[in-house]
């Protein structure tokens, strides 16, 4: 499957998705919880340890959380052309930031 297609699959998974927007956001929510559990475990953090995560598991949360925000952008209508021009400005203003 090429990237096309790939962005194509999620945003027809975005569309069939029963969530409401505001359930979508609880459920983002829960999902940068989960990516945080699983590097505080990677990372043997007290009390976290216990969970035997690694990386991997951490990079497949955060995964999941970008998937789940991607599906809340769908569900605003946001086009392709309008995802690309707040990436690129939020790029610009977060390395902005790094140069002061």
């Amino acid at each position: 499957m090429d990237n096309l297609n790939l962005i194509v699959e999620i945003e027809k998974a975005a569309h069939r998705e029963p969530k409401s927007v505001e359930q979508q956001f609880l459920k983002l929510m829960e999902e940068v919880g989960e990516a945080a559990q699983a590097y505080l475990s990677a990372e043997n953090v007290s009390g976290n340890s216990y969970k035997k995560l690694n990386i991997d598991n951490t990079k497949e949360e955060l995964v999941d959380v970008l998937l789940v925000t991607y599906a809340v952008l769908v569900k605003l209508d946001i086009s392709h052309a309008e995802l690309i021009k707040l990436l690129k400005q939020k790029t610009d203003k977060w390395l902005e930031k790094q140069n002061n």
